[in-house]
C-alpha cells in the first residue's frame, strides 16, 4: 500500500536517506527543509530515485512559529490525508542560548514544541488514514537528562549538553502524553519515539556553533556513529512495519521497544510540559493577532 509520509528536516543525513528509500519504493514523500538551496538539491535527489515521481517539498524555518503555522496551512491546503508524520528536524544549538521571539530555547523548540504543534495540527489528516502514525526523534542521550527544576526553556542556567539531553527526554514525555490523549478520544493515531543512533552526517553539522562541531561532543559523535543505511533502519521500520500496528506511546531502539529513563517523570510533570508548550503557543497567537 502506497503511503504519504511527511519528513521534517529532510535535507540531510538519515532523513534524506529515508526519504530516498521510501520514494524508491513508490511512496509519496513530503520533504521539509529550512535552507532553500539544500531543499532543492534534496528534492532533486529524491525525485531521481522515486518510483512514481511523487515527491513534494516545503520550505519553513521551524525556529519561527509563524513559519511553522504557515507550513501547517500549506500542508492542509495540499493534502486531504497523511499516513505518517516523521518529526526529525533538530538542532544542537551550541555554547550560547538561542531562543525564538517567544523565548523558547531552540533545542527545545525543534525537538518538542514544533513536533507537538505539527502532531496536533495535522492529526485530522492522520486520522483519515487507516493507520496514521507519528514518529518523534529522541535519543539515547535522554538517559543523561537532569530535570530537577523543570526549567523547560533553560531560562535560568543554560547548558547546551543538558538542553539537548533534556529535550530528548521531553520528546518522550510529550510522546507518552499524546499517546494517552489519542487513546482517550478514540483516535486511531499511534505515536512513538525512537533513537536513530549516533549518525555521522547530520547533528554536528546542524550545530549553529562552529566550536561545537570540533568539541569533544562532536568528535565523540563521529567516532561512535553509524552510517546512514544503519541509521534509517528503525525509522523505516516504524514508518511501514505491520508488526507495530496499534502500538503507541513507546520508545524504540534497534527496532525494539526499549526502556526509557523515568528520571523525574510523573504524569503531572508531563502535563506541566504540555502546559508550557500551550502557553508559548498562546503567546504567539496573541502577538500574531495584534498584527493581523
Amino acid at each position: 500500500m502506497v503511503k504519504t509520509v511527511l519528513i521534517t528536516g529532510a535535507t540531510d543525513g538519515i532523513s534524506k536517506h529515508l526519504a530516498k528509500k521510501l520514494a524508491s519504493q513508490g511512496h509519496h514523500v513530503i520533504l521539509h527543509g529550512r535552507n532553500p538551496q539544500k531543499l532543492e538539491l534534496a528534492t532533486q535527489e529524491v525525485r531521481a530515485v522515486s518510483l512514481r515521481g511523487r515527491v513534494s517539498s516545503y520550505l519553513a524555518d521551524f525556529s519561527k512559529l509563524d513559519d511553522v503555522y504557515r507550513f501547517v496551512e500549506e500542508i492542509k491546503r495540499d493534502f486531504q490525508s497523511m499516513d505518517v508524520l516523521f518529526n526529525n528536524a533538530g538542532l544542537y544549538a551550541g555554547k550560547e542560548r538561542k531562543a525564538s521571539s517567544e523565548n523558547v530555547e531552540l533545542t527545545f523548540m525543534l525537538s518538542v514544541l514544533v513536533p507537538y504543534i505539527l502532531t496536533i495540527e495535522l492529526s485530522p489528516l492522520l486520522e483519515k488514514a487507516p493507520d496514521g502514525r507519528v514518529i518523534n526523534t529522541s535519543s539515547y542521550m535522554h538517559h543523561f537528562a537532569k530535570v530537577k527544576d523543570l526549567d523547560f526553556g533553560f531560562e535560568k542556567n543554560y547548558n547546551p549538553g543538558l538542553a539537548y539531553n533534556n529535550s530528548k527526554l521531553y520528546t518522550i514525555w510529550m510522546t507518552r502524553y499524546l499517546a494517552r490523549e489519542f487513546c482517550l478520544r478514540g483516535s486511531n493515531i499511534t505515536i512513538n519515539a525512537y533513537h536513530p543512533g549516533l549518525i555521522s552526517t547530520n547533528l554536528g553539522n546542524d550545530s549553529s556553533d562552529e566550536k561545537t562541531k570540533k568539541s569533544l561532543f562532536g568528535r565523540l559523535m563521529k567516532s561512535l556513529s553509524k552510517n546512514v543505511d544503519e541509521g534509517i533502519e528503525t525509522g523505516y521500520y516504524l514508518t511501514l512495519s505491520e508488526e507495530i500496528r496499534g502500538l503507541t506511546g513507546y520508545y524504540f531502539d534497534e527496532k525494539k521497544v526499549k526502556s526509557v529513563s523515568e528520571k523525574g517523570y510523573t504524569f503531572e510533570k508531563a502535563q506541566d510540559l504540555i502546559a508550557y508548550c500551550d502557553d508559548k503557543i498562546e503567546l504567539f497567537k496573541q502577538k500574531y493577532a495584534e498584527f493581523d
